[in-house]
């Protein structure tokens, strides 16, 4: 089993999905904490160096970011709803600012 850890504002995001997406991210999460890196495609995706998503869909569509870290943790770093076909630089650039803040402190 792996561990979940959320950034801060990464969590509120979660809980602020529309219901649906929410549902299914929720699910999601509870299958990376069972399964973690286990996780393949089409649930998961590496979008850039260690960065994967974990992919919601519904009428919308819901990504997270997130990172495997030693000792079978997770970072939870952003999550949101997809308006593109292409995850948004600025979405990854937030994450990665973010990985920093758990990081570091």
């Amino acid at each position: 089993m792996f561990e979940l850890l959320y950034h801060p504002e990464a969590a509120e995001e979660v809980e602020n999905l529309p219901g649906v997406l929410r549902g299914k991210m929720a699910r999601l999460l509870d299958q990376l904490e069972q399964r973690g890196n286990g996780l393949r495609y089409p649930l998961t995706r590496l979008v850039r160096d260690s960065l994967f998503e974990l992919r919601a869909s519904g009428s919308d569509i819901a990504r997270t970011l997130f990172v495997f870290q030693k000792g079978k943790q997770v970072y939870i770093l952003r999550c949101f709803v997809k308006k593109t076909d292409k995850t948004p630089p600025s979405e990854i650039e937030l994450a990665l600012k973010r990985l920093e803040d758990m990081t570091y402190g």
